[in-house]
């Protein structure tokens, strides 16, 4: 009699959430360095981000799909969210898996141009929408060189990396911190070429090469990294022409090199504003002035008694609309203070905006859920859920369990620890165990016993 034979059973497929928080720097094996590709920009940022997760991992499987956040991927990469940033995200990552890294086999000689390999990027590619992520597969050629760095590979912080701009620039750096080790290196020209997969023939006036190529990447380098005082120089000299270019990390001459123009961002400037106008900037960005740099040349261009008495104002015409009515829009709020509703009664309405004192002395008196500073405080910890630093957040909600179980149990709806700790990992704000784990770091927002600055 013979054996009935058994239907294979098909593997069940295994994702894993990739962390892009890098508290130490990233390690790229030199082979990835100076890998030969055609990527863009984004395309190659995104690479590069996807890679340094990667290389964190202790055992990296083909079969894995390794799991990415897509509005974390546009945050790293400072993409700007008004308007299509997925379509960006995703059109990059799609270029990506169509491409191939054409790079020196490994333990192979450097010289030897017969012994390379072609590997593509990404062995497939899934999305899923509905948790807006994307999960990628890894060629099972390319695990060497993502996870054995015993010997041949480059320590670079990705953040920098990440904010350089421009395709050739990000190569230039990336060869600078391949090639860089003791402070100096002399390289020919047609080599350094080769390193970043330029045709020889191209700049072949040297004048153009050092303008478009090297001062450009200079500039990058010094203003985005940490080699503040890096820079190049040349063997040219009158009518012979450049051969060589060395790259330096200080000043050869010990004179001290100009800093990059630092350029000033609206946080910067939110920064810098005194505790009054931080306090008025907060209330009201929280009733929907958006974007910050709107909310910011309010505040800086008006005073604070016009600025507070038609913030009472305005509140007062919140507390007089009907059940019935359409809630006032944060365009009516810039109205008030533009046109100076307030004017005409401006002592009054400022009595009743000191009559209100700190936010803080309105929290003790009112409804938590109902404050303007509390919604704030709320949108904050959807922030830190987003950006917040995972460990510290996993350790609060660790010490929150139980505080959310009742709180699911007051509101009658099921709560499961295990699942809301999965979707805390993958950042995930789109359910009900992370509202109320939102909740919960709100009130501690309040009540001061973590801040912003200590948790991002």
């Amino acid at each position: 009699m013979t054996a009935k034979k058994s239907s294979p059973i098909s593997p069940v497929t295994e994702y894993l959430y990739q962390n892009l928080e890098f508290d130490t720097p990233t390690k790229f094996a030199n082979e990835l360095m100076f890998a030969k590709h055609s990527l863009r920009e984004n395309e190659m940022k995104i690479w590069l981000l996807t890679v340094a997760s990667l290389a964190k991992e202790k055992n990296l499987n083909h079969s894995v799909l390794y799991e990415y956040n897509i509005s974390l991927l546009a945050d790293k990469l400072n993409i700007n969210k008004d308007k299509g940033w997925r379509n960006i995200i995703r059109e990059a990552i799609d270029h990506v898996s169509d491409k191939s890294l054409k790079i020196v086999k490994r333990y192979s000689s450097e010289e030897d141009k017969h012994n390379w390999l072609k590997i593509p990027l990404y062995n497939s590619v899934e999305y899923n929408d509905f948790n807006d992520t994307v999960s990628v597969s890894i060629n099972q050629k390319m695990l060497p060189y993502l996870q054995d760095f015993t010997e041949k590979f480059t320590e670079v912080d990705i953040d920098e990396m990440l904010a350089i701009r421009g395709i050739t620039q990000l190569k230039v750096f990336m060869v600078v911190k391949e090639l860089i080790a003791e402070g100096t290196y002399t390289i020919s020209i047609d080599r350094f070429k080769d390193r970043l997969n330029i045709p020889v023939t191209s700049y072949a006036n040297f004048r153009d090469f050092q303008r478009d190529v090297l001062k450009k990447a200079e500039q990058q380098i010094r203003k985005n990294t940490s080699l503040t005082q890096f820079h190049f120089s040349h063997n040219g000299k009158g009518r012979r022409a450049a051969t060589t270019i060395t790259i330096h990390l200080s000043d050869v001459e010990g004179k001290v090199l100009p800093a990059p123009k630092r350029v000033v961002t609206t946080e910067d400037k939110i920064a810098e504003l005194d505790a009054e106008h931080m306090r008025l900037f907060d209330e009201y960005s929280s009733f929907g002035i958006k974007p910050e740099a709107t909310c910011l040349d309010l505040i800086n261009n008006y005073s604070l008694d016009v600025l507070k008495s038609n913030l009472a104002y305005y509140k007062d015409q919140l507390k007089k609309r009907k059940p019935d009515q359409e809630p006032l829009s944060a365009g009516y709020l810039i109205t008030c203070v533009k046109k100076d509703y307030a004017k005409s009664r401006r002592k009054t309405w400022l009595r009743k905006a000191d009559t209100n004192g700190s936010v803080e002395t309105e929290l003790q008196k009112t409804d938590m859920q109902l404050e303007d500073v509390y919604k704030t405080c709320k949108n904050n910890a959807g922030v830190l859920i987003k950006k917040g630093k995972l460990p510290k957040l996993l350790a609060i909600f660790d010490t929150a369990v139980n505080s959310m179980e009742n709180m699911a149990m007051n509101m009658g709806i099921p709560f499961d620890a295990s699942e809301a700790r999965i979707k805390i990992q993958k950042r995930d704000l789109r359910n009900k165990e992370t509202m109320l784990f939102r909740e919960h770091l709100a009130q501690r927002l309040m009540s001061g016993y973590i801040t912003m600055d200590s948790m991002l």
